[in-house]
């Protein structure tokens, strides 16, 4: 009997466990800006990028973009990495700057920017993994340690889709033509695909409707100068139904921002909850987040700007 369940334990031990890590890839050009580019033609550019990204599988898996961020500057994608293989293949492609080159070659033709320089940074947090690549074990600590919080983001998922369904619908002769509209050279001809979102809903504050539309990195500014002190207080309203933000996520924002103050306690505050709920990061949740804590005034404030 102990001998039996001696090798039960050991054939236990051996069963491989599930390898899950994320980091965030950084990335700028000069002086084109991928975030206007992106924002101009998202379905293109994101397959651009996703393309690209798929030449670095390993066992079939390839990274997967959760999310696509901006900054002031930069273009940001949250890759996911299924597997330990996949994330040491792309970490390892990555120092030898294959993926840079090879992302710079797909954007210029995207773009048809023949001189396109383009600047990759690798995160985890606050933690460049720039700095150490030559240590593998050490990065895939710090990549591993990131799990996502989150699942992919809906309208990425539906792109995707119709990527797949685009190309699996496409004949081989379509597949080998060259489209006289696209940028990008052998890639699938321009995307016919349908609307990401529908007409956009509405919401009611103070007399007034207002159209609902995902948080921008304005209305980040705008709040973070707005809230002061009761950031806290906003935060556990959209804590109720924002997992990224659940304990101790508002309190640990609090000790890793305080030299830096209020403002940007406040402003990792909503990029915590934008990152977390992607485009269900709305502007009237927020809304409604201020009006539970009697903070009206910031919220007409924050509406100032936007269109009726």
């Amino acid at each position: 009997m102990d001998t039996q369940i001696s090798v039960q334990a050991s054939e236990m031990a051996s069963l491989p466990t599930e390898w899950i890590g994320s980091v965030y890839l950084f990335m700028h050009t000069d002086p084109n800006s991928l975030c206007a580019e992106y924002d101009t033609n998202k379905p293109l550019m994101y397959k651009t990028l996703w393309d690209a990204l798929s030449v670095f599988s390993r066992n079939s898996n390839s990274p997967e973009i959760l999310k696509v961020l901006k900054s002031d500057r930069h273009l940001i994608l949250h890759l996911k990495f299924n597997g330990e293989d996949t994330c040491l293949g792309f970490l390892r492609d990555y120092r030898e700057r294959r993926v840079h080159l090879h992302i710079q070659e797909q954007l210029s033709r995207c773009l048809g920017i023949e001189s396109l320089q383009v600047f990759l940074e690798l995160k985890v947090d606050n933690i460049k993994l720039d700095m150490f690549l030559d240590e593998e074990e050490k990065c895939l600590g710090h990549i591993y340690s990131c799990k996502p919080s989150y699942v992919k983001d809906e309208d990425l998922a539906e792109l995707e889709e119709n990527f797949i369904n685009l190309s699996l619908g496409s004949s081989h002769s379509t597949q080998n033509s060259t489209s006289s509209t696209s940028p990008i050279g052998n890639s699938t001809p321009p995307l016919p695909l349908r609307s990401i979102s529908s007409e956009p809903s509405t919401f009611h504050f103070q007399g007034q409707d207002y159209a609902d539309k995902p948080l921008t990195s304005e209305h980040q500014q705008r709040f973070a100068n707005l809230v002061g002190k009761s950031w806290k207080k906003v935060g556990r309203s959209l804590k109720k139904n924002c997992r990224a933000l659940e304990d101790p996520k508002i309190d640990n924002l609090a000790y890793e921002y305080d030299k830096e103050g209020l403002y940007e306690q406040a402003y990792q505050l909503l990029r915590c909850f934008m990152d977390g709920e992607g485009r269900k990061a709305t502007l009237n949740r927020l809304v409604d987040a201020l009006v539970e804590c009697e903070l009206n005034v910031i919220a007409e404030k924050l509406l100032s700007l936007e269109e009726i």
